[in-house]
């Protein structure tokens, strides 16, 4: 006789173990109250609150070894939830050690100044835009003009620092050289050196500001303020300090130092799929506040600043906040990417990593991962999420 049904996980907000999403779930009302309920942040929040709990149903778990049945419920899926991104974290990382050549590779982070933080708050997609470009371009010309090579380069969007305060920045793998124009060399930089800091900030204050100028010729900018001339005066003003020969644009340049190419991803890859604090950091939480680590200390703040915070590094919907180039853009991978390959590993496989192995796709109409059966102890758990007449999904899957 099977074992009697009985939930595999409870329903409910004690469901979901981050404390993340408790510290938000106990604020939330808190935020709302103060910042509204209609903007998109607080839409973002409502789904990561509902995370795992009965306002997104659940799916069925039966074990095929003792038959075991029970319910769990479903995650929201959504970009920004703590505990909904380890597993595309892990998947990201094996697909680019898989991409990435085999040489070193350095560390370039572009920073948005101080002064444009809000501008980038109340623009971020024209903004962020805007900064991958011009940071894409920064290191393309130069190794086009030091090199004479074609670079591979990821770059991946923070917006955070480790007090969870707005603070805009491209990170930045780039190959230690690339690919000449014929592809007939795989040209190598020194080991610990890429190009000169000053030139790399100089080109990147000159460009960044351009797009920024043009835009706002455009009409394109949202600014603050109810006087619109004011706030056009305000902004002609930072761009002009901001334009000044003494001005410093961060671009801070890591070299190599000897660590292979998969440390590099395995740092970034910290950040590429999850939010902007993990639980781990999460030091309390109470009715009233929320104290976490930071680098330099232990931040104590209000729940309500807490969501705040956390709601800053909200993305765009559809907003791509990992960007390939050169020899590591899409359009090169089949060709240029296995050329220099094969130049930097001689008699190496050249061959099409879209043809790699490509996971199975599970049966029409069901969700399937084996996980461990609490009544048995089997891994043979199979969750199922049977689509309803007529092939509509729900509107979230299992966890």
């Amino acid at each position: 006789m099977p074992a009697p049904a009985r939930p595999l996980c409870r329903v409910g907000p004690e469901a979901s173990h981050s404390l993340v999403l408790l510290a938000l779930r106990r604020h939330q009302r808190a935020y709302e109250a103060r910042y509204g309920s209609d903007s998109a942040r607080t839409r973002v929040l409502r789904r990561l609150v509902a995370c795992r709990t009965e306002a997104l149903g659940s799916h069925l778990c039966v074990c095929e070894a003792c038959g075991w049945k029970g319910f769990a419920p479903n995650s929201c899926r959504d970009r920004h939830c703590p505990q909904c991104q380890g597993a595309a974290t892990a998947q990201w990382l094996k697909d680019r050690t898989a991409r990435m050549l085999s040489v070193p590779h350095f560390q370039v982070v572009f920073t948005l100044p101080a002064e444009l933080r809000a501008i980038a708050y109340d623009n971020p997609e024209l903004l962020y835009g805007l900064l991958f470009a011009t940071a894409a371009s920064v290191l393309q010309d130069l190794a086009a003009q030091r090199l004479g090579a074609q670079l591979g380069i990821t770059a991946v969007l923070h917006t955070w620092t480790s007090e969870l305060l707005y603070h805009p920045h491209v990170h930045c793998l780039v190959t230690g050289g690339g690919l000449d124009p014929d592809g007939q060399r795989f040209i190598a930089s020194r080991e610990d050196y890429l190009f000169p800091g000053k030139i790399l900030g100089a080109m990147f204050r000159g460009r960044f500001l351009e797009g920024l100028i043009d835009a706002f010729e455009r009409d394109e900018l949202t600014l603050r303020g109810d006087d619109r001339l004011a706030a056009e005066m305000a902004l002609r003003s930072t761009l002009r300090a901001l334009s000044a020969r003494h001005a410093r644009w961060v671009v801070h340049v890591e070299p190599p130092r000897g660590r292979p190419a998969e440390h590099v991803a395995k740092y970034l890859a910290r950040y590429v799929k999850r939010v902007a604090i993990s639980d781990a950091r999460i030091v309390e939480v109470t009715d009233s506040e929320v104290a976490f680590r930071s680098r330099r200390s232990i931040v104590r703040v209000q729940g309500v600043e807490f969501a705040r915070r956390f709601l800053l590094h909200v993305l765009p919907a559809g907003f791509r906040k990992i960007r390939h180039y050169g020899l590591y853009a899409p359009g090169n991978a089949k060709h240029r990417l296995q050329v220099a390959r094969a130049l930097v590993i001689p008699g190496g496989d050249a061959g099409d990593d879209a043809e790699q192995a490509k996971p199975e796709v599970a049966e029409a109409g069901a969700h399937t991962r084996l996980e461990t059966c609490p009544e048995c102890g089997e891994r043979r758990v199979r969750r199922i999420v049977v689509l309803p007449v007529g092939g509509a999904r729900w509107p979230r899957g299992p966890p």
